[in-house]
C-alpha cells in the first residue's frame, strides 16, 4: 500500500545522474549528446553499460534491466535515475523488482511513455514519488528540459504548470494524488492502483500513434475497472499521431472521453502539455496537487 512519502533532497549542481534503459534499445548518439548537455549544465552523469545492450527490440534481457536498475539504486553516488528512453517491455520487469531495496535506497526516477509502468508501480509498492518527464535521450533537444531540472532541484516556480492551451471539457477544481501517464500502460495497472489507495487521484493520461477505436476500448476499461470512480480530476495530455481505422470510426477524441466520463463530476481538461510531442512538462507521480480549470493550472505541492 502506498504511503505518503515526502520529496527527496533537491538535485544539487554537480550531483551524479544515473542512466539505464528499462524498455527498448537506445541509439548511443542521443545518449552521448544528452550527457554532454547535462555536463555543460554542471551535472555528472553515469551511463550504466546496460543502456546500450540490444536483445531484439529490447535494451537487453529482463535480467540485464533489473541488474542495472538495482545497481543504480544501491550506488550511493547516484542521486537520480533517469530512464534512457521508452518503447516497450518495462511492464515485464515489474514483478521482479526488489522494492525493499528501493525502500532502503530512495531516490527519484524520471521518464515517461513506457516508463509509466515503473513510475506508478514503484509508487504503489513503496510510496516514493517519481517524475513523469522527458527521457534522457531527449534532453539535449527537448524544450522542457529546463523545467524538469528545475523541478528536480526544488525550484518552487516549477511546481506550477500553466494549462492555458488546454481545452476544458468539464469545469471545476480538484485536489488529489497525481498518478498516470501513458494510457496504454495504465490500462494494465488499474487493479493495483485502485487497491493501493484510500484517497482521491488526479489522473493524467496521454498517448500517441493509437487508433481512436483502441483509445475508446482503453477508456471503457478504465471506467469499468472503477478507476474513474476514485478520481477527483482528469487531465488528458496530448494524443499525438492519432490514427483512424480503414472504416472511419466517426467519434472524435473529446466525444469518446465525454461518453466514458458521463458519471464523473470532477474537472476534465484535454490537450494539456504532457505527451509525446514537443510539449512535456514534468510532474510528480505520487505527489499531491491541485487542478483548477478556471485558472488553467496544475499546482504541485512540495
Amino acid at each position: 500500500m502506498a504511503n505518503d512519502k515526502r520529496l527527496y533532497a533537491p538535485l544539487a549542481e554537480g550531483g551524479t545522474i544515473g542512466v539505464m534503459a528499462p524498455s527498448s534499445y537506445i541509439e548511443k548518439e542521443d545518449i552521448t549528446k544528452s550527457v554532454a548537455h547535462l555536463k555543460q549544465l554542471g551535472y555528472d552523469v553515469y551511463v550504466h553499460p546496460q543502456t546500450y545492450l540490444r536483445h531484439n527490440q529490447s535494451a537487453g534481457t529482463h535480467t540485464d534491466k533489473l541488474n542495472a536498475l538495482h545497481a543504480l539504486y544501491t550506488d550511493p553516488n547516484i542521486k537520480l535515475i533517469w530512464a534512457a528512453g521508452g518503447g516497450n517491455r518495462a511492464l515485464h520487469i515489474l514483478d521482479d523488482i526488489d522494492y525493499e531495496l528501493i525502500k532502503h535506497n530512495p531516490k527519484p526516477l524520471i521518464g515517461f511513455s513506457d516508463v509509466t509502468a515503473l513510475l506508478n508501480n514503484i509508487y504503489i509498492k513503496t510510496g516514493f514519488i517519481g517524475y513523469h518527464g522527458p527521457v534522457f535521450k531527449q534532453l539535449y533537444k527537448h524544450q522542457h528540459t529546463e523545467h524538469a531540472l528545475n523541478l528536480l532541484k526544488g525550484d518552487l516556480e516549477a511546481n506550477r504548470i500553466e494549462l492555458s492551451e488546454s481545452k476544458c471539457l468539464r469545469a471545476g477544481t480538484a485536489s488529489g494524488t497525481l498518478i498516470g501517464g501513458n494510457l496504454s500502460l495504465i490500462q494494465y495497472m488499474t487493479a493495483p492502483l485502485i487497491s493501493s489507495m484510500h484517497k482521491k487521484y488526479i489522473i493524467l493520461l496521454e498517448d500517441c500513434s493509437e487508433e481512436l477505436s483502441r483509445i475508446d476500448r482503453m477508456l471503457l476499461h478504465l471506467k469499468r475497472s472503477g478507476l474513474f470512480s476514485i478520481a477527483s480530476g482528469l487531465v488528458f495530455g496530448e494524443f499525438t499521431d492519432i490514427k483512424d481505422s480503414s472504416r472511419p470510426f466517426g467519434f472524435k477524441l473529446d466525444e469518446i472521453i465525454l461518453e466514458h466520463t458521463q458519471d464523473f463530476n470532477g474537472p476534465i481538461l484535454i490537450n494539456a502539455p504532457f505527451g509525446h510531442s514537443a510539449k512535456l512538462y514534468s510532474a510528480r507521480i505520487g505527489g499531491n496537487c491541485d487542478l483548477n480549470s478556471e485558472k488553467n493550472t496544475l499546482l504541485m505541492h512540495c
